[in-house]
C-alpha cells in the first residue's frame, strides 16, 4: 500500500507546484501590465455628480483629494470635508473656501503638508441652513521659499442643517 501511496502523492505535489507557480507568473503579468500605474491605484478619481459624497482626486499640477459635497448638522457644527494632501506630493497646501456671491473666506485651512489630512472643520462664518454652492481654491507652495507655485480652483457644495446631513 505504501508504495501505491507515495507516487499519489508525488504526482498531486507537483502539481500543486505547478498550480502556484502557474498563478504567481500570472499575477506578476497582470501586475506588470495592467495594474502598473501605482499612482492610477492609489488615488482613483470619482465622479462627484454620480456621488454627491464621493472625494474626489484634483486633476492638474500636485495631487490632493477633497470632498466636493460638505454636510454641516448645524451652522455652527463641522463639516467633513475630508482634504488630503498625500505623502507623494512635494508642495505644501492650503485650501480656502469662498462664498463666490461675496467673496468671503468660509474657511482658511493654513499649511496642511504631505502626508497630512484634515478631516472636520467647521466654518470661520458659518453660514444658514440650506445649500451653499462655493469655490474651493487650492494653493500649492514651494517647501524650499513658502512661495505659491500655482492654485486651481473646484466648486463645492456646503449643505446645512438636519435634513441634509
Amino acid at each position: 500500500m505504501k508504495r501505491k501511496l507515495f507516487p499519489n502523492v508525488r504526482r498531486i505535489t507537483t502539481i500543486f507546484t505547478i498550480s502556484i507557480f502557474c498563478v504567481t507568473l500570472a499575477a506578476l503579468f497582470l501586475r506588470l501590465t495592467v495594474f502598473s500605474d501605482l499612482k492610477a491605484l492609489a488615488s482613483p478619481v470619482y465622479s462627484a455628480e454620480n456621488d454627491p459624497s464621493a472625494l474626489e482626486d484634483e486633476p492638474g499640477f500636485f495631487p490632493y483629494s477633497m470632498s466636493r459635497n460638505v454636510y454641516f448638522a448645524t451652522p455652527d457644527s463641522r463639516g467633513s470635508f475630508l482634504i488630503s494632501n498625500p505623502e507623494t506630493n512635494e508642495y505644501f497646501m492650503t485650501v480656502a473656501v469662498i462664498l463666490p456671491k461675496t467673496g468671503e473666506n468660509l474657511l482658511y485651512t493654513g499649511f496642511i503638508m504631505p502626508g497630512e489630512s484634515l478631516n472636520d472643520l467647521a466654518l470661520d462664518i458659518p453660514q444658514p441652513e440650506g445649500i451653499c454652492e462655493c469655490i474651493a481654491e487650492i494653493t500649492a507652495y514651494d517647501p524650499d521659499t513658502m512661495r505659491p507655485v500655482g492654485s486651481e480652483q473646484k466648486d463645492i457644495t456646503l449643505r446645512v442643517g438636519e435634513k441634509f446631513a
